[in-house]
């Protein structure tokens, strides 16, 4: 399954900060564009790609920066939209993080995928 968001995904670390304020915010604006996309949760383990869609303007991040910051918050509230059991590792094995700069009329944007783990 592909999901695709019109929201940004940011890298700047806030999600992780001692006060709760920060993380909520990022949790919330993703919640919001989760609105309309209601799952049932599998009940198997599963993978996901988060791709970061670079809009007008945005650079590419490091690599090591594409699932940090707000990407927590993005899986969260993919959880509590029932996309997900769990974001324990019994029901997501592993996560990766893309950018992609060739669709910036598109952006900013993320796009997810989900798929069944092999275990």
């Amino acid at each position: 399954m592909t999901l695709t968001l019109t929201v940004p995904l940011s890298n700047n670390n806030e999600g992780q900060t001692r006060h709760f304020t920060a993380s909520l915010k990022w949790k919330r604006l993703y919640a919001k564009a989760l609105a309309g996309h209601k799952a049932a949760p599998p009940v198997y383990p599963q993978r996901i790609t988060i791709t970061r869609i670079l809009g007008k303007g945005e650079r590419l991040w490091d690599a090591d920066s594409v699932l940090r910051g707000s990407a927590k918050q993005l899986i969260d509230a993919l959880k509590d939209a029932g996309f997900m059991t769990d974001d324990s590792p019994r029901y997501i094995t592993e996560v990766f993080g893309k950018q992609d700069a060739s669709q910036r009329p598109a952006g900013p944007a993320i796009k997810i995928e989900f798929e069944r783990a092999k275990l």
